[in-house]
């Protein structure tokens, strides 16, 4: 019988994982925008794969034309196709650019533009918007001026039957039909938001439903009465989120919230408000009482009374996400048995909360959480090394922990947690999945024994924030250390140069109570300041959680504007690459 020899392998066999295009189109969206511009360069089909995803994002400014590192006109007209994400500062002479645009999936409009537009803007957007079909997000921002017309507001049902969210910010709206196109989109979309806009010449708004709207944000609608804007929350039967600011002037309706909103939103789990129109604290608690169940809460400059208190207990069971950091008279106690009953929390942001609370009280079954900030600080002026060792033990048992803050963003009087071996770090070492750790302004006294054991304990960590030293020469050595395992350190402002008249003293005017007085909120303007922490404002531009599609890694930070030219390269790629 005759033995077959064992076959080899092929010398042309693909053995290496990167050779496989899978492969490589799963990587390219974790790339950095220079990572990408080197990988183009390696062979003709690392090109062909790679070089869609460097034109992933455009971010056009307004003085496009005349900055060099931005790509040419007739290079971003050669790539059009493959934008899906477009932000635009200026459209004057981008329409050869524009018309090539054809497989948008996000598109962002504001600025100087838009705010003044020239003659044939809403022309070329309104095409713009129906060459894309497959648009899902658009976000507009007007800067005060008119408004989107009718004619683009009505394009978008018939044109982007994927559009899922629309954004509109301090716009005008001064015309009925541009009122009733705008809410016939509406009654398409899954998600709205408007900021600080104007609205006149109203239609009746119980005219329309909104059946697909499941996340609704209305922040100083202007031209609708606090009534009608419950009208309208109360036409959209699946709402699932809801922020909502009726404006400083206007009084919150408490009575028709209450009564109507959680009948008419039976699936409504999702809360941002802040206090505007809420002169009675007690408010808060009567419409927690009147929902059901609520697994996302977030307020801001509201009032945290004792009977508030307690009607938020009643959501401490599904509560997963709760923002309480810029709330008003929150005792420590409340964050602790906060951190005792929520047991399904998984992102916590709050005050202060004092080491003796900790101590005092029981152990935390928020062991879910993976965003968690608060100011751990102690009433006693000299640190108590028991009560340290306590905190880290509950620290320690949040073993998801991703992200956590434990200290102010001004210098305070009070003494924080010491980052010091024996007095409890050491037990952190279960916090493998720890990526960010913020200290704050707190007044710690690190040395290379602690630093050493962060960057050898703390694997996942990636970046570590705020004072390290009290002493400047020995922050800034800590934190070279620290850079030299490999993490990045924002070190913020030293110590000494804050004039301790001006430090933060927590107990001048505390009341007489078992709590911690700590208000670092009390000269808080509820009317200025935006509540919603997962929004940002630019001249309206919304940049609420990062893009769903978002491709490239953000902290490379090159989706804000091209990088050194970087699009530039691959003009002349092609003829490198023998193409």
């Amino acid at each position: 019988m005759q033995h077959k020899s064992p076959l080899r392998p092929s010398p042309y066999t693909t053995t290496c994982p990167l050779d496989l295009p899978e492969i490589l189109l799963y990587i390219a969206p974790f790339l950095a925008l220079k990572d990408l511009v080197a990988c183009v360069r390696v062979c003709c089909q690392w090109h062909k794969l790679f070089t869609p995803f460097i034109w992933y994002y455009i971010n056009v400014p307004d003085d496009w034309n005349r900055k060099p590192s931005f790509p040419p006109l007739d290079a971003l007209q050669k790539n059009a196709h493959n934008v899906r994400e477009l932000t635009l500062n200026a459209s004057e002479g981008l329409s050869p650019f524009l018309r090539h645009c054809t497989n948008l999936k996000i598109l962002v409009v504001f600025g100087h533009h838009i705010a003044n537009p020239h003659p044939d803007l809403w022309v070329e957007l309104t095409d713009l918007v129906r060459r894309n079909p497959t648009l899902e997000w658009l976000i507009l921002g007007f800067a005060s001026g008119l408004a989107a017309p009718a004619s683009f507001l009505r394009a978008l049902p018939e044109a982007c039957p994927n559009l899922k969210r629309f954004e509109s910010s301090q716009g005008r709206y001064e015309s009925k039909d541009q009122i009733e196109a705008l809410l016939y989109a509406m009654s398409q979309l899954k998600m709205a938001a408007s900021r600080y806009e104007r609205f006149s010449n109203n239609p009746c708004l119980q005219l329309w439903t909104f059946p697909h709207l499941v996340e609704l944000t209305l922040k100083d609608a202007e031209g609708f009465s606090p009534q009608t804007q419950v009208d309208m929350i109360c036409q959209c039967p699946n709402l699932q989120h809801l922020k909502w600011t009726i404006g400083s002037r206007a009084r919150f309706p408490i009575k028709e919230f209450c009564k109507r909103v959680p009948i008419a939103c039976p699936k409504l789990c999702g809360l941002h408000m802040d206090g505007c129109g809420l002169p009675d604290p007690e408010d808060i608690g009567r419409f927690l009482c009147s929902l059901s169940r609520l697994e996302l809460l977030s307020l801001v400059g509201c009032s945290i009374t004792k009977r508030s208190f307690v009607s938020l207990g009643r959501h401490f069971e599904t509560l997963v996400t709760l923002d309480i950091a810029d709330c008003f008279d929150v005792r420590s106690w409340m964050i602790q048995g906060i951190l005792e009953s929520c047991h399904n929390l998984t992102t916590f942001k709050a005050s202060t909360l004092t080491m003796e609370d900790i101590t005092d009280g029981k152990d935390w079954t928020a062991v879910q959480l993976r965003h968690l900030e608060v100011v751990i600080t102690q009433k006693s002026a000299s640190p108590f090394m028991g009560a340290h060792w306590i905190t880290f033990g509950r620290l320690s048992k949040l073993t998801r922990l991703q992200n956590l803050s434990i200290g102010p963003q001004r210098w305070i009087r009070r003494t924080g947690l010491k980052f010091l071996v024996g007095y409890g770090l050491e037990q952190l070492k279960t916090l493998t999945r720890l990526r960010v750790l913020n200290l704050g302004k707190t007044e710690q006294h690190m040395s290379e024994q602690e630093v050493t054991w962060i960057g050898n304990h703390l694997e996942n960590l990636t970046r570590v924030e705020g004072s390290l030293n009290i002493d400047w020469d020995q922050q800034r050595a800590m934190a070279g250390m620290l850079r030299g395992f490999g993490l990045e350190v924002i070190e913020g402002e030293r110590y000494e140069a804050y004039d301790q008249r001006v430090m933060c003293d927590l107990d001048d005017d505390e009341e007489d109570d078992d709590d911690d007085g700590y208000d670092e909120y009390e000269d808080y303007d509820v009317e200025y300041i935006d509540g919603e922490d997962d929004e940002g404002y630019e001249d309206g531009y919304s940049q609420e959680q990062g893009s769903p599609y978002q491709v490239h890694s953000q902290e490379s930070e090159q989706n804000v504007e091209m990088q050194d030219g970087a699009q530039n390269e691959l003009v002349p790629l092609a003829t490198e690459q023998g193409q």
